[in-house]
């Protein structure tokens, strides 16, 4: 089954300034006006009609850009093949409004400002959308503008902070609302990276932290991995429609042991394709159930299968993440996949330790610990 969406980056000359229109969606996103295709739409009117519908502008399409493709898995199992298609639109008429039923807000940009907005809060399939139409524009774009430790993989160096670094992990079945208003305190007060939650609570996290640069992380599939593929695509789907920015599935793990290469890449991909762009995926191996040729088939097998990060634990299974084993997965992956150090990470030294070996991000429920440079109780995460 194939499904065309259409969209683009729509801008203007205002009293000789160039501006960039930009949406907040309503998980507080930053991002581009786009939808589906309507029966007898050309894609070119497919843009300009959802471009006006959301945002109240009207337009002329000078130039198209990018073509998003992938496929993902449907509530009724059915493999779908998403075309979006992009262009460059320039503003003639209409009053800006958001259209409330979709999204949250929509604005002007001045073009460096739409840039950083879109590098800090926006989508990373959107990335080289935006960067297309800033050069078409004669703005020429540099590079990441937001510090070192909020980019896709950080890398961590000595002197900075390690709080930046940190997913802020509530993950407890026992844990209740009043825990995770907390958690998102925490994570404003001191500066984390995300919280990391189960899905139930990511609507609740995501709209305490709308407009803030904290983002929202769903595991899946957790702690054992050994749910239905299908199951763990739309729990991955559920969760990014509930405002998650990152979803950290478990791998099948009896099936990674049983040395069925093709259902672990296969539940992967699923999950990936699942989020559609919208999320970037982090693949938890258990690294403590697992022999050093596994820990890199995994590795292998999660970034063919599209993933963003590998994880070392859920911290529900066997083993702490160790320097040994980030060494090996940092040296399994290619640059384009990020390292995530799980599991048992209580103090400050640890997590040093981990991300010295090649961790670009440490998930803890001992964050606030951490970041003080203390160490917690051996039941944290």
């Amino acid at each position: 089954m194939k499904e065309i969406s259409a969209g683009g980056v729509v801008y203007r000359n205002r009293d000789g300034r160039l501006e960039i229109q930009l949406i907040r969606d309503r998980f507080g996103k930053m991002t581009l006006a786009k939808g589906k295709a309507e029966p007898g739409e050309t894609i070119e009117q497919t843009a300009l009609r959802e471009i006006r519908e959301e945002t109240g502008i009207s337009g002329t399409i000078v130039a198209p850009l990018s073509v998003v493709r992938y496929e993902y898995e449907s509530a009724e199992q059915v493999t779908v093949q998403k075309e979006v298609h992009y262009y460059l639109v320039e503003a003639d008429r209409g009053t800006l409004r958001a259209q409330e039923s979709e999204i949250a807000g929509v604005a002007w940009h001045e073009p460096g400002e739409s840039w950083r907005l879109q590098l800090a809060e926006g989508y990373d399939t959107n990335d080289e959308v935006l960067r297309q139409a800033l050069r078409r524009l004669g703005c020429e774009v540099g590079p990441d503008e937001t510090s070192d430790y909020r980019g896709k993989f950080p890398i961590w160096r000595p002197g900075q902070p390690i709080a930046p670094f940190i997913d802020h992990t509530l993950v407890k079945a026992e844990a209740r609302s009043a825990d995770f208003a907390r958690l998102c305190e925490e994570a404003l007060e001191h500066g984390f990276y995300s919280v990391c939650v189960n899905g139930k609570w990511v609507r609740q996290c995501r709209e305490q932290l709308s407009g803030t640069n904290v983002k929202v992380c769903a595991v899946v599939g957790f702690p054992l991995g050994a749910g239905a593929t299908r199951a763990k695509a739309f729990e991955a789907a559920a969760a990014v429609e509930d405002g998650a920015a990152e979803i950290d599935m478990v791998l099948p793990i009896g099936k990674l042991l049983d040395e069925d290469y093709t259902a672990v890449e296969k539940d992967i991909s699923s999950v990936v394709q699942s989020v559609q762009g919208g999320a970037l995926v982090k693949v938890i191996l258990e690294t403590g159930a697992l022999t050093d040729a596994l820990i890199r088939e995994a590795c292998r097998l999660a970034e063919a299968a599209g993933a963003d990060y590998v994880k070392t634990s859920t911290g529900f299974g066997p083993g702490s993440a160790t320097e040994a084993h980030i060494r090996l997965m940092r040296a399994s992956v290619s640059p384009r996949i990020g390292v995530k150090a799980s599991g048992g990470i209580r103090d400050a030294q640890t997590a040093v330790r981990l991300l010295l070996a090649g961790a670009n991000r440490i998930g803890t429920s001992s964050g606030v610990v951490i970041a003080s440079g203390g160490a917690a109780s051996n039941d944290a995460y």
